[in-house]
C-alpha cells in the first residue's frame, strides 16, 4: 500500500506541474526571454522590462514598441537596472513609444552617447520617488550627457521635456535628427575647466593625506624604538 500512495502522489505532484506549465503558456506569461540584442522579463505583468543589452560593443540600438511573444504583443515599458551600463560604444539610442521608465545605472558609463531618441510624447520617469527602491536622474544618466547628448522628441513635444525631472537638465532637446550643430562647445569647455579645477583640488588634499599618513606611520615606527631603549 505504501508503494500505491508513493505512485499517487507522484501522479499528482506532475498533473499539478503540467497544470502550472499548460496556464503558463496558454496565458502567454513569461519569466525571461532573449530577442535580438536583448534580454527581456515579465513578472506575469501585460508589459516588459528591457533587462539587459547583450551587445556591449554596439553603436546603435533600438528598443522596440512591442515584442511579440507566442503570439501576444508585449509593450516593452521599462529599460531595467544596468540595461546598458557598459555599453561603451553606444551612440545613438532609440526608445520604443512604449518606455515610461528608466531605472536606475541604466545609462551609466556610456561615455559616447550622442543621441537619445525618445518617441514617447509624455517624458519616461528618470527620476523615481519611492523609498526603498527610489533615484535621481544623475544615478540613471550621466550628469556629462546634459551637455555631450541630444535629446530627440515627438514634434510638439519640446516643452514638456523642458519641464520634466531629469530630462531638463538636458541643453538640447529638440524634434528634427542633429545635423552636428546643436551641440554649445563653449559650455562644454567651461564644464571641463570646472572638472580639472575639482580634479586638481581633490589631488592637492589626496597628497595632504598621504603626507599625513606616512607621518603617522613614522609616529608609530618611532614609538617602537622608544620602547625598546626604554627596556
Amino acid at each position: 500500500m505504501k508503494s500505491y500512495g508513493k505512485i499517487l502522489v507522484a501522479f499528482i505532484m506532475l498533473g499539478i506541474v503540467a497544470g502550472a506549465s499548460v496556464d503558463c503558456h496558454a496565458s502567454g506569461r513569461i519569466k525571461r526571454i532573449t530577442q535580438g540584442i536583448f534580454l527581456y522579463s515579465n513578472w506575469d505583468a501585460p508589459w516588459l522590462t528591457l533587462d539587459t543589452c547583450l551587445d556591449m560593443t554596439v553603436t546603435q540600438a533600438t528598443v522596440p514598441d512591442v515584442v511579440t511573444w507566442y503570439g501576444r504583443d508585449y509593450p516593452v515599458a521599462e529599460i531595467g537596472h544596468g540595461a546598458f551600463r557598459g555599453c561603451r560604444n553606444l551612440i545613438v539610442l532609440d526608445l520604443g513609444s512604449n518606455v515610461s521608465g528608466l531605472l536606475k545605472g541604466a545609462l551609466l558609463d556610456c561615455p559616447n552617447l550622442r543621441v537619445i531618441k525618445i518617441n514617447s510624447k509624455q517624458p519616461p520617469q528618470i527620476e523615481n520617488p519611492h523609498p526603498f527602491y527610489g533615484c535621481k536622474w544623475q544615478e540613471v544618466i550621466e550628469p556629462y550627457h546634459t551637455l555631450s547628448t541630444i535629446i530627440v522628441v515627438p514634434e510638439g513635444c519640446e516643452d514638456t521635456y523642458r519641464k520634466a525631472p531629469g530630462w531638463k537638465e538636458f541643453k538640447v532637446i529638440q524634434s528634427h535628427e542633429p545635423d552636428g550643430s546643436e551641440l554649445q562647445i563653449s559650455e562644454i569647455d567651461v564644464q571641463i575647466n570646472n572638472l580639472e579645477s575639482r580634479l586638481e583640488k581633490v589631488e592637492q588634499e589626496a597628497n595632504k593625506l598621504r603626507e599625513e599618513i606616512d607621518a603617522l606611520r613614522r609616529a608609530k615606527s618611532q614609538q617602537g624604538t622608544v620602547n625598546v631603549i626604554g627596556e
